[in-house]
């Protein structure tokens, strides 16, 4: 039983999280700071380090998950459960994501990428925008820490092992070390190349609705109204696109291999990340609008954060169980409900809070 891979993994978790609270609190300051006219270095590097070292574990957290599934430690329930010796490679990479952990560890590491993309490209926005960035990936990596806090149990660890997860078998009273030879295997309907690539290119299309998200939540904070369009506009497209053809393929999979006898059966789940696509492209448009006509950034403003926001509630609708037994594609429930319910509540209220009062309404009207 070989326990180091675990213990290394769950404990880049854990620095992942506290890096990604860090970098959220260095860039909330060091955007505070640059409002305030006052000096803003010092907290962007603390920010940066942070963020760096966030990126670091997210891939220490990638690299031993995946090594527990390659190398078959059915000590493990992730690998036991998802994977078994019998798989070819590209399998054992579906078998990663297979999982709720697995998923969410997914959607991390594309914020990561994304966040270093706007580190790159647009530095003067970095401060407010990965503050958002930031603080949205604190909130995912609590998904998968696994830890109690005062009898809470936070999120689900992908390093769980197996003996810890299935406690009532009488094997541990026998043997406490027991490691089975073979995994339960990939569900037979996942394995197919559509596997392999249909849900990192999902979930970076996920990913990328946070960009647009974060432009428009710093420009209500920073109160530049009209100056985050531009900026977002390019990320926005790019988004569209990507989810737009992660729909796609998974329409052609479903077709392919549930045999719905078309592209489309109007699954609760497809309808769950349909719906955001057509909002993200409607916003889209209003963005358009505004760089072209200067009208439409209300309604921008309000599309775009609405994408977010149902991108998070399709993940409720997927994660929390309730469409168990009326999608194909829901995953069991974890116990990670109320988790998610906070999540969607903070994001849904926090731009509200942000929403300028009615005496500077004026600003989101026509300029002449």
């Amino acid at each position: 039983m070989n326990l180091v891979l675990g213990n290394l993994g769950q404990a880049s978790v854990i620095l992942a999280f506290v890096a990604a609270a860090v970098a959220a609190y260095g860039y909330f300051q060091a955007a505070r700071g640059r409002a305030l006219g006052q000096p803003e270095g010092s907290w962007l590097r603390l920010a940066r380090g942070a963020f760096f070292v966030h990126g670091a574990a997210v891939l220490a957290v990638v690299a031993c998950l995946f090594t527990i599934i390659y190398t078959h430690r059915y000590e493990y329930y992730y690998a036991w459960s998802h994977s078994s010796n019998h798989l070819p490679v590209h399998f054992m990479i579906s078998c990663f994501w297979e999982g709720q952990e697995g998923s969410f560890l997914l959607w991390i590491f594309w914020h990561v990428v994304l966040g270093l993309g706007i580190m790159k490209f647009n530095r003067q926005w970095e401060a407010p925008v990965l503050a958002v960035f930031a603080t949205v990936q604190a909130f995912l990596v609590s998904m998968i820490l696994g830890v109690v806090v005062g009898g809470v149990k936070i999120g689900s660890s992908p390093f769980i092992l197996l003996r810890d997860f299935m406690v009532d078998l009488p094997v541990w009273k026998i043997n406490p070390n027991f490691v089975p030879k073979d995994g339960s295997g990939l569900n037979p309907l996942l394995q197919n190349y559509w596997m392999v690539i249909h849900p990192p290119t999902l979930f970076l299309g996920f990913a990328l609705t946070l960009v647009p998200f974060a432009f428009a939540i710093a420009g209500l904070w920073k109160k530049e109204l009209t100056g985050w369009v531009k900026p977002a506009l390019p990320w926005t497209a790019f988004g569209g696109a990507v989810l737009g053809i992660g729909i796609m393929m998974g329409a052609y999979w479903a077709y392919e291999t549930l045999n719905f006898g078309g592209f489309w059966n109007w699954d609760p789940v497809e309808n769950a990340v349909y719906i955001p696509w057509l909002v993200l492209i409607a916003a889209l448009h209003g963005m358009v609008l505004w760089q072209r006509r200067r009208i439409g950034l209300r309604t921008a403003y309000t599309l775009v954060i609405a994408t977010f926001v149902l991108i998070l509630y399709a993940t409720f609708l997927t994660r929390s169980g309730v469409l168990g037994n009326a999608s194909v594609h829901s995953f069991t429930d974890l116990g990670l409900s109320g988790q998610l319910i906070i999540y969607l509540a903070f994001f849904t209220v926090g731009p509200l809070l942000c929403w300028p009062p009615a005496g500077r309404a004026s600003r989101f009207r026509r300029k002449s």
